[in-house]
């Protein structure tokens, strides 16, 4: 670490005053710092006796900030091109951000083009981007809901005459935004964002077609709840009409679980293998089991396989790069033995299933099952639609189910939750009531299990004959409840501190439900207990 100035501010010191060496010994490499284990803008005061690390642009809190200071730069250019318009980052669609600017129906190339154009030029000024306790007051700020402000600890940032409440320490200056893009997507546009692995790289666009109408749909049923923000949740509670909104959320999700069995027994003489795969902690295993009942209440009895018992024995596990156990990958499990048991089903034999003991990291014999003639078998995991699991399946005997929690909830129109949070949050809850795992084990690891799913399930989601989205509207209230208390003990100096701060001021923008609201056959009981199934 280079020297630090010193220049004295009522007896602190300005942080971008110290960092100017580093910066300049290392351009486009630190943007940010942790004081006292908190994230923080490279603008703001700290004691002159604090503890400081640096962030780099290449870290995963790095291209946070990045992506963030991105969205305000989009922000200010719609605004300063479209003052009366209204801007909506939505969701994220492939390596981007589906945003969209209402009441302008559609986002033209020409008015893409303008904005695209707008913020290279505020990019080129490289204007500084500071909180708004070193900004002047703006009645802008008003235009926001001041109670998601206040709960979840949102700081304005300025840039040029434009201020948004951010969730997220930014960059300081607007010349670090080096790689974006901006495309049309009817009927708006997506902010493209730079590779993971190399900022300086825009990876190439994907449209996911079928993913972006799960999200539309998810927007549809927020207009038929009613809801377009963390308040409206709220509101709910205070009135007493939760109650009615937790029902109709529940009935949201039966309706497009038996719309799905509707399709699979239409299909069901040249369709019997059903995969499913999804993200980590989207549901899956509550899905299959209420799958299972809407088949059965078509006179279907499907039979279902869990990929998990067709792991190999720990010690014939393949190793990563780094000589790790690489549980995620397809060799990992037995697809030799996992296909021959498929086939002697299909045939009507009856087979020795395996099952898999996660204690001991063997391989067990199962019991003994048959499926019934022209039956449905339901094949849940990570690699279910991978074709490579199931080679010498033709395409037209298989149906693909896309299982994820794609939350379109906003906490402001720029401001969007990231879906992934929301299955964090899942993760965090059942590691804690199922498998004694404190919140810091969950968070350290989470990095590594999306990077799993970024190579073994996202490439292949779009393959899906069908998405569901188990998202439910009311769960962050009821994860509140739960998750709060585990991040609140998330020690200070931990290295996962900021992360636990920066998810515990999401959740305060939600008041807390309690668990007694939730249905027996939830999804949401599969992470917080007491479910009306086995698993």
């Amino acid at each position: 670490m280079t020297k630090r100035s010193r220049k004295p501010v009522g007896g602190k010191h300005l942080l971008i005053d110290r960092l100017h060496e580093t910066v300049r010994e290392h351009p486009d490499s630190i943007v940010l710092a942790k004081v006292n284990n908190r994230l923080r803008s490279l603008h703001e005061i700290v004691d002159a006796n604090a503890r400081i690390e640096w962030i780099r642009l290449e870290s995963p809190e790095g291209r946070r900030s990045y992506q963030q200071t991105l969205c305000l730069i989009l922000l200010r250019a719609a605004e300063e091109l479209f003052p009366e318009k209204k801007l909506l980052i939505d969701h994220s669609l492939g390596k981007g951000l589906y945003c969209q600017l209402l009441n302008e129906e559609p986002c033209t190339d020409r008015i893409i083009g303008e904005i695209k154009n707008q913020m290279l030029e505020i990019i080129s000024a490289n204007e500084p981007v500071i909180p708004e306790s070193d900004a002047c007051p703006d009645d802008k700020t008003t235009r926001t809901n001041k109670n998601i402000i206040r709960r979840a600890g949102l700081l304005p940032y300025r840039c040029g005459n434009t201020i948004a409440c951010m969730n997220y320490p930014l960059l300081p200056l607007t010349g670090w935004l080096k790689t974006f893009d901006l495309r049309p997507r009817e009927p708006g546009m997506i902010l493209c964002l730079p590779d993971e692995e190399n900022i300086n790289v825009l990876p190439p666009f994907e449209n996911q077609e079928k993913l972006f109408q799960v999200f539309h749909e998810y927007g549809r049923w927020l207009d038929i709840l009613g809801i377009e923000t963390p308040e409206d949740i709220n509101r709910a509670i205070q009135t007493g009409e939760i109650g009615d909104l937790v029902k109709i959320a529940e009935g949201l999700h039966e309706k497009k679980i038996a719309y799905i069995a509707d399709e699979i027994q239409s299909g069901r003489k040249e369709r019997r293998i059903i995969l499913i795969a999804g993200p980590s902690s989207s549901g899956k295993t509550t899905f299959i089991k209420r799958l299972e009942i809407q088949l059965r209440v078509n006179g279907m009895r499907p039979m279902a396989i869990s990929l998990d018992d067709y792991f190999l024995d720990r010690d014939k596990t393949p190793r990563d790069k780094e000589g790790n156990p690489d549980f995620e990958s397809l060799r990992a499990i037995d697809v030799e033995r996992f296909n021959r048991d498929l086939e002697d089903l299909l045939a009507g034999g009856e087979v020795r299933l395996p099952r898999f003991d996660f204690v001991a990291g063997k391989s067990m014999h199962g019991g003994l099952s048959r499926l019934a003639p022209g039956e449905p078998v339901l094949i849940e995991g990570l690699h279910g639609l991978n074709d490579a699991l199931t080679p010498d399946i033709p395409q037209e005997h298989k149906y693909k189910i896309y299982v994820s929690a794609l939350t379109q909830l906003n906490l402001m129109p720029h401001l969007r939750i990231p879906t992934s949070d929301v299955r964090l949050l899942r993760r965090l809850i059942r590691g804690f009531k199922f498998r004694g795992h404190h919140a810091e084990a969950t968070l350290t690891q989470w990095q590594l299990v999306r990077m799993g799913e970024e190579k073994y399930i996202f490439p292949f989601q779009e393959d899906a004959d069908v998405i569901f989205n188990s998202s439910i509207v009311y769960e962050l209230n009821v994860l509140r409840t739960l998750t709060a208390p585990l991040l609140e003990a998330v020690p200070e100096d931990h290295d996962c501190f900021p992360e636990a701060e920066r998810i515990l001021r999401l959740l305060f923008a939600f008041d807390p439900i309690t668990p007694d609201e939730v249905p027996r056959n939830s999804i949401l009981r599969e992470y917080i207990g007491d479910s009306a199934f086995r698993y």
